[in-house]
């Protein structure tokens, strides 16, 4: 988990390097949603590591306001929405991209009720045992299953099996936070498994890569 401002700016500058490496790659536009995960990763802990130095008194209170609602926005609504989008996109199973459409109106809900409770109520951060707690005034009141349903089951059950990778690590990372009893400091969670995710993601577009320049050698021989 981020400890402090160093610790989420630190983790940024890591996974902008992944992401930017990853978009260097090439790829199929099925796979775009996907690739921009490290690159969405850093722009969170950016965010965080600035209400880290609005809160700590390092620049000013002014900052605050925006770095939370940004960063509940891309926690709470935005990624349970994009995650299973992504999958989606990549998944060519019949059977499969039908769960992910489930898991896609899961994410839909979840997203959408946490967009109005940060419109219609105050969203505030507060540091708790080093760790930054958000808290949403109109939240709605539901478990962690159902955002563990919409950002890890399109992984789970993908056709490419490194992506379950991806799945299991964040139920993982997700189980860790809920075992912590950390529900108002799970979204600051992020930056402890992010740099862990975004290497599964490079990994995977590595090894695609890798299997077309391949595929693309083979080819060329057998034509010659």
């Amino acid at each position: 988990m981020c400890f402090s401002a160093p610790a989420s700016l630190a983790a940024s500058g890591v996974l902008s390097v992944s992401g930017i490496a990853i978009l260097r790659m090439p790829k199929k536009k099925s796979e775009i949603p996907l690739s921009l995960f490290p690159i969405i990763f850093a722009i969170h802990q950016l965010t965080e590591g600035i209400l880290w130095l609005s809160i700590t008194g390092v620049i000013s209170d002014t900052y605050k306001t925006g770095a939370i609602y940004a960063y509940a926005f891309i926690a709470f609504v935005f990624w349970p929405i994009f995650v299973p989008f992504s999958m989606y996109m990549i998944e060519t199973g019949r059977m499969r991209r039908k769960i992910i459409l489930l898991c896609q109106l899961v994410g839909l809900y979840i997203g959408f009720a946490f967009l109005i409770g940060i419109l219609r109520g105050t969203v505030d951060a507060t540091v708790v045992s080093h760790s930054i707690s958000y808290q949403i005034s109109s939240s709605p009141h539901m478990s962690l299953a159902p955002y563990l349903i919409a950002v890890s089951v399109p992984f789970l059950i993908a056709s490419n099996k490194r992506l379950i990778v991806l799945g299991v690590a964040l139920l993982i990372a997700c189980g860790t936070a809920a075992y912590m009893a950390c529900s108002n400091t799970f979204p600051s969670l992020w930056c402890f498994y992010a740099a862990i995710l975004s290497l599964i993601v490079y990994l995977y577009f590595r090894y695609q890569a890798k299997a077309a320049a391949k595929k693309g050698k083979m080819n060329l021989q057998q034509s010659t």
